[in-house]
This record gives C-alpha cells, structure tokens and sequence, in this order.
C-alpha cells in the first residue's frame, strides 16, 4: 500500500513539473507573439494586416483553449459562458476597419470616372508621361472593375461612358485614347443594356470619327477603337445595322487595313469578316469598298516579305484573318447581282495571291508557315471555288 502511495505521488510530481514546463514555454511564446504581432498587425502604411489578424486571432484561440484544458475544464466552461462587454469604441474601431478593407465597386468607378478623368478626359491639361501614365494605371482599375456584368451596367447610369468617350477623342495622348477605347470595349461586349446606354450616348459616331482621325491612322491606339466598335456592335442587329449605313465598312477597309500597325489590320479584317454577311447591303458595301483587292494585296505583301517590325505570331495572325475574310465573301456573295466581285476574285492580282500563298505553303518558309492550317484550309478552298 505505500508502494502504491509513492508511485501515486511520484506520478503527481511528473505532471506538476510537466505543465510548469508547458505554461513557461507558453509564456515565452506569448511574449514573442504579442512583440512580433504589434508590428506585423499593420503594413507599413498603418492599414490592416488581414491575413496576420486573422492568423493571430486563430493561434490566441488555440493557446487560451489549451491553457484551460490544463488548468481544468471547470474554469473552461465558466470563462465560455461570460460574455465580453464590448466597448462603443472598440465596436466603432472594428466598423471601421472592416469598412477599410472592403471596396465599394460603384462608388469607386464614380470616383475613377468624375476626379481623376472627368475634370480633363482628354488629358489636355496632362504635360508630362508621367501624368499621363498615371492617367493609364487609373483606367486600367476602371477596365479590370467594368469587367463585372453590374459593374458595366452601373457605368451607364453614373454618367461614367462621357468621360470615356471623351479619353477616345484625345489629340494628345495615344495611351488615353487607347485606354479610354478599351474600357468602353470591356463594358459593351455582350451586354445589351450596357450597348443600349452607350448607344444613347452617341458612342457609334464618336467611335467612327476616332477611327477616321488622319492623325491616328498609324496609331497603336485605333486598334482599341476598331476592337470597341466590334464589341458594340456584335450581338446587336440594330446597332451592326446603323454601323454599315453610317459608312462603317467603308472606314474600316480605308482607315483600317491600310493601317501601318499590324494589330490594327487584323482587328479591322476580324470585323469586316463579321460585318459583312450580315446582310445584302452590308455585302454590296463590302464589294464597293474594294475589300477584296484590299485585302488580296495585303496578303500577298506578308508572304512575299513579311515585315521586321512585327512579330512572326502577328504576321500569322495577319494571314489568317485575310485568307479568312477573302472565304467567307467568296462562300456568301451572290455573284450574280454583285459583277464586281467576280471581277475582283479573277482579277491577275488575287490569282497571284493565291499563287503566292500556296508555293510559300509549300516551301515551307516563313517561320513554319505549313503549321497554319486555318491559314492553309481558307487558301485551298479559294483556289478550288475559284477553279
């Protein structure tokens, strides 16, 4: 029996010594904790660490759980059942610092569209790159947040399309104009009530105007202007119809594939590939402007020569659009009410484009050239109809 008694308070002194350990460790833990929490709760702006909150709030959970358990679970259930008393200032820190970290999306394009653009949308006021680079970042967050559906609705009705529509028409700034068109883009594409908003202000003809701009025909930013039209009128009977009777084929094809920049070909050749089967006048249209031998000399300057200053991928994209645009009017022209366009399809010039394309095929050449095969499909079929 006091065998019994001795390994009973030998056991006792083990756990003693076991939990003096523990809460010394604990204690240590705590200290480095509470130092290196004050400077990391915050960044070094002074704002709200999220993350480090709330790995902070987990890890004092955990400790305080644990450090109950060993003093027992008596003082465990009384501590849970007190309830905190949370002072009106401690609830109005905790508002606010919620209210910090979450974003009012409507508010914040408000303020996008009205201080920082809507003062001087054309950026006329703006003197050096810098400005106007921090112009750009601005329509940049405005861009990325209008591509939420209610957020591209929302625009229309805080009057933050003017501002926009008004960045396109900058003579100064090419990086505004381009953004400007951008942001307009995102907001329409595939979006009636955002395509109807835009419609009312005016936004085809602004659009139209900006692509016929002298000043910007060799300009990186009608690219953007060409890729907000197509978003505004793609999916929209009505509006593609007002685009072809506002001379919208005969833009692209003057303003758009004569373009010096290849990415602005491509997009002009992407939306008169649409634009024009829409419909017999939209066709008529197409053939009055040339579009064919446009088109068919264009393509036969990327395979015989390319160009040094664009990238192998833009040229291979440049020739698939043409090869693909030249299809779809050969596969839908109604060639008996449309004469020109026989006469431009077995013209000595398209012949020899074809010509061309088909040996450069064939050799090989241009940076791998036999891998394209939409580029290949469009030129086999052509030769075939036209045979």
């Amino acid at each position: 029996r006091e065998r019994e008694i001795q390994r009973e308070r030998s056991k006792e002194g083990k756990e003693a010594r076991s939990l003096l350990r523990v809460s010394n460790s604990d204690t240590k833990a705590k200290m480095s904790s509470e130092n290196s929490s004050s400077s990391s709760l915050r960044d070094s702006a002074g704002n709200p660490n999220w993350n480090a909150i709330l790995k902070w709030s987990v890890d004092e959970g955990l400790r305080q759980e644990a450090e109950l358990k060993a003093k027992g679970g008596g003082e465990m259930k009384e501590k849970a059942q007190t309830r905190r008393t949370i002072s009106e200032e401690d609830r109005a820190w905790f508002l606010k610092a919620i209210e910090s970290g979450v974003v009012d999306e409507v508010k914040r394009i408000k303020e996008i569209t009205e201080k920082i653009i809507g003062k001087d949308p054309r950026g006329e006021r703006i003197e050096t790159e810098e400005e106007e680079e921090e112009r750009v970042l601005a329509l940049e967050e405005l861009r990325d947040r209008l591509e939420s559906v209610d957020n591209a609705k929302d625009l229309g009705k805080i009057g933050g399309l003017e501002p926009l529509l008004e960045g396109i028409q900058s003579e100064k700034w090419d990086g505004i104009r381009a953004m400007s068109a951008e942001c307009v883009a995102v907001s329409v594409q595939n979006h009636p009530e955002a395509q109807k908003n835009a419609m009312a202000c005016d936004a085809l003809n602004v659009l139209l105007l900006a692509l016929q701009s002298e000043k910007h025909l060799n300009k990186k930013s009608n690219a953007k202007v060409i890729y907000a039209l197509s978003c505004l009128v793609r999916g929209n009977a009505e509006v593609m119809s007002m685009f072809v009777e506002s001379d919208g084929i005969e833009s692209l094809a003057k303003c758009g594939l004569t373009s010096s920049v290849v990415k602005t070909r491509v997009k002009a050749a992407a939306l008169l590939r649409h634009a024009s089967v829409t419909s017999e006048e939209a066709m008529k249209r197409t053939i009055d402007a040339k579009v064919i031998e446009v088109v068919a000399t264009k393509l036969s300057v990327n395979v015989e020569s390319g160009s040094s200053s664009s990238s192998l991928t833009d040229l291979a994209q440049e020739r698939e659009s043409y090869a693909r645009l030249l299809l779809d009017i050969a596969e839908r022209v109604d060639f008996t009410t449309n004469e020109d366009a026989v006469n431009q399809f077995r013209s000595d010039g398209f012949t020899q484009t074809l010509r061309e394309s088909r040996k450069v095929i064939d050799d090989g050449a241009n940076g791998g050239i036999t891998d394209e095969k939409e580029f290949i499909l469009a030129v086999d079929r052509l030769r075939n109809m036209l045979e």
